[in-house]
């Protein structure tokens, strides 16, 4: 078997061993700057820019705004349909109103006559 086998087989079964050839590769990486701008130039894609942050707050602020008129619309109508129906009670409370005075005006008169 090649050294270099064993050796890949000993970092497989060492967690211990893992870590600390990562963190040596990690740590030489970083301290070569060609390296670094390679690292750097490869997520830089992944990162989000401040004109990418403007973006989605913009379009945040403005699904806030579509949604407050959304419910003031529907806070609207809400409104008016209460008023509607005030208005249509107080037309029925009236007409009952006037056909139990009529009933007993009615009965008074009978009853005097």
């Amino acid at each position: 078997m090649s050294i270099t086998k064993q050796l890949l087989d000993e970092i497989r079964n060492s967690k211990a061993l893992r870590r600390e050839l990562v963190s040596e590769i990690a740590t030489r990486l970083t301290q070569d700057p060609s390296i670094r701008v390679l690292i750097l130039n490869s997520l830089i894609s992944e990162v989000a820019t401040k004109r990418d942050l403007e973006v989605v707050k913009t379009d945040v602020n403005k699904r806030i705004d579509d949604l407050n008129r959304r419910i003031d619309d529907a806070s609207s109508g809400v409104n008016k349909r209460i008023d509607d129906l005030r208005a249509d009670m107080r037309t029925y409370f009236f007409s009952l109103m006037g056909g139990i005075l009529a009933t007993i005006i009615t009965v008074v008169i009978t009853k005097l006559i």
